[in-house]
């Protein structure tokens, strides 16, 4: 008897062959509050994941979803709680730490926001969606030149990474440095023409810096990209409004000299 369990063990080994292990209730209900939550059915998930939770309180999963779900239902500090369990359960995982610093972001709190997004970034190097959003806490809490610090090392390390070029610019624009805002807006259309985005934010650009021509220059050139987007009216507008300005400024120059 002994040895014919010794040859069946072998055999499986042999075989790969796997016996999964049974499902507990407590996973069963964890699945089916992911699948709501895949559903957006965000309010109907809590309750799932809430039971889930109360049958095994060790459910990383569970509290994953419910902290996901109380983020889509903008109840940033209920999220917050749940990934602060998850992170006592497990603090050597980067989403954990990343997500908690986002959701202290939307809930208005950058700098508490900081010190996870560190945390995040200590654990793994490469998230570099954590670098961004570490950018993004340290200018909410005016510490600008640390920003441009963060976009400028993500370039120099990641320079097909166009999301810091362009999250640079736009902080640059927010400054009033509108030059700079426009040369970082060019090196994203070096890499990629098609990034309609940033000839908008040199149309812009140029518009603040009076260039009126050029601005209205790349506001057809962001329409010929992307004609229906949110900011097409805002572009048709405004080049509308600088084609009646130009003559007569040009006119009154003229009268000048």
């Amino acid at each position: 008897m002994h040895i014919n369990s010794n040859i069946e063990r072998n055999l499986a080994k042999a075989m790969n062959k796997v016996t999964l292990p049974k499902r507990s209730r407590s996973y069963e209900l964890c699945v089916k509050a992911d699948a709501m939550r895949f559903a957006k059915l965000y309010r109907d998930s809590v309750k799932y994941y809430l039971d889930s939770i109360m049958m095994d309180r060790e459910q990383q999963e569970a509290y994953w979803g419910l902290a996901e779900s109380y983020k889509y239902l903008k109840e940033y500090k209920k999220s917050i709680k749940m990934l602060e369990k998850l992170i006592e359960l497990d603090d050597k995982n980067d989403k954990y730490f990343f997500e908690l610093g986002v959701c202290y972001l939307y809930d208005g709190r950058p700098a508490e926001a900081i010190p996870h997004l560190v945390q995040s970034i200590v654990i793994n190097k490469e998230n570099l969606e954590a670098q961004i959003q570490l950018a993004i806490a340290h200018e909410l809490v005016d510490e600008a030149e640390l920003s441009l610090m963060i976009y400028d090392k993500l370039i120099e390390t990641n320079p097909g990474f166009l999301k810091a070029y362009y999250n640079k610019a736009a902080m640059l624009m927010g400054m009033g440095v509108f030059d700079e805002a426009a040369k970082t807006f060019f090196k994203i259309i070096k890499r990629n023409p098609d990034y309609y985005k940033a000839f908008l934010g040199i149309a812009m650009s140029m518009d603040k810096l009076a260039r009126y021509s050029d601005a209205i220059r790349y506001y057809k050139k962001f329409l010929n990209l992307k004609q229906f987007s949110e900011d097409a009216t805002f572009a048709r507008e405004r080049i509308k409004e600088l084609k009646d300005y130009i003559p007569a400024k040009e006119q009154n120059l003229k009268l000048v000299r």
